[in-house]
């Protein structure tokens, strides 16, 4: 048998041919990574020349333990829901329903985020259960059995602060295992199982976690002690991140923030089969109240950190306009993509 010989002439036609179906393939399959070639580029860009807030843990000797990171710059993309929160704020102040609000908004799974009238500090209240529950799941790290620790709750002549939005209380002669008080004050925000868990709560364990986010110490003494709508949300953050407790104590947390009863704010107008992490606070004087939640709201694969602090006379108003604001972003959040 013969092989048939093939001209040069036709090899060097058929390269040229292959070259060109090459190129022609690898331009349509990069166009089609994404639907818009440009758009693309722009993305990578972008993403390539984003500044970054970097937070990391101090006081170790060879690690800096990062806890929180986000864009500098707020997302352009909630401009219009700032307007309109803003614009909804503007004619509260104006009824005299509200003296003043701040909302801090972040999407956890891009970190982009927006903050509303952030010049504004107040007065967190009930809020700092949240640290008070870090504080002990913080010492459980190193002796776990402070958490089943059983003390006697007596009653005292000792008042608790003043609630509008009152529940379950932990009863006078009873005994509680540290984890039932924390479960009572995180729930039900009870006052007097917050009391309690003070006196066997390590105070620098507490100031730390102020230090540790980069925020100023407390003195435990200080009532007054005041913070803006974006310092308290990392608080919150931090839980959801895992990167400051240990992931099964950040856990825990969050899933004891879910049974949160109070739903007269952010969870009020929200669907009820959402899974919400939230904690509400109050604080200020019978004539200038303030009411306060923050809470992540896990709306399918785009949760979100919502924090509202707000100011007026009355705190059943104050929680109506936490649970208008916080329909306004769900509704936002809900028409994105993921």
């Amino acid at each position: 048998m013969f092989k048939k010989q093939i001209p040069v002439f036709y090899l060097l036609v058929a390269a040229i041919l292959g070259s060109i179906i090459s190129l022609v393939g690898i331009r349509y399959f990069v166009a089609g990574a994404s639907s818009n070639g440009q758009n693309s580029n722009d993305n990578q860009q972008s993403a390539a020349t984003e500044q970054y807030t970097i937070s990391r843990l101090a006081g170790y000797k060879y690690i800096q333990p990062m806890y929180l990171a986000e864009p500098q710059n707020e997302s352009q993309g909630f401009a219009g829901l700032k307007s309109g929160i803003t614009d909804f704020i503007d004619a509260a102040q104006k009824t005299g329903d509200l003296d003043q609000a701040s909302v801090y908004l972040k999407k956890l799974n891009t970190n982009e985020w927006m903050d509303v009238h952030p010049e504004n500090t107040f007065e967190p209240g009930s809020l700092f259960k949240v640290v008070t529950l870090t504080t002990f799941l913080r010492m459980a790290e190193t002796n776990l059995s402070i958490l089943d620790k059983e003390v006697a709750y007596v009653n005292t002549t000792e008042k608790p602060p003043m609630q509008t939005f009152n529940s379950k209380n932990v009863e006078p002669g009873k005994k509680y295992k540290i984890r039932e008080l924390l479960y009572y004050m995180t729930v039900y925000s009870d006052n007097h199982a917050t009391m309690l868990l003070h006196k066997y709560m390590d105070v620098a364990v507490f100031t730390k976690i102020f230090s540790d986010l980069g925020l100023k110490r407390p003195d435990v003494h200080d009532i007054r002690y005041r913070l803006s709508v974006k310092d308290y949300s990392k608080f919150i953050s931090v839980l959801y991140d895992g990167g400051y407790l240990t992931i099964q104590a950040s856990e825990f947390a969050l899933a004891m923030l879910c049974e949160s009863d109070f739903n007269l704010g952010i969870t009020k107008e929200l669907p009820k089969t959402l899974s919400v992490a939230h904690k509400f606070g109050e604080a200020g004087r019978p004539d200038a109240r303030e009411l306060h939640e923050s809470a992540i709201i896990f709306l399918n694969e785009k949760p979100y950190l919502l924090t509202i602090m707000t100011k007026g006379r009355e705190s059943v108003k104050l929680a109506e306009i936490i649970s208008h604001i916080s329909k306004m972003v769900y509704d936002h959040m809900i028409a994105q993509p993921v």
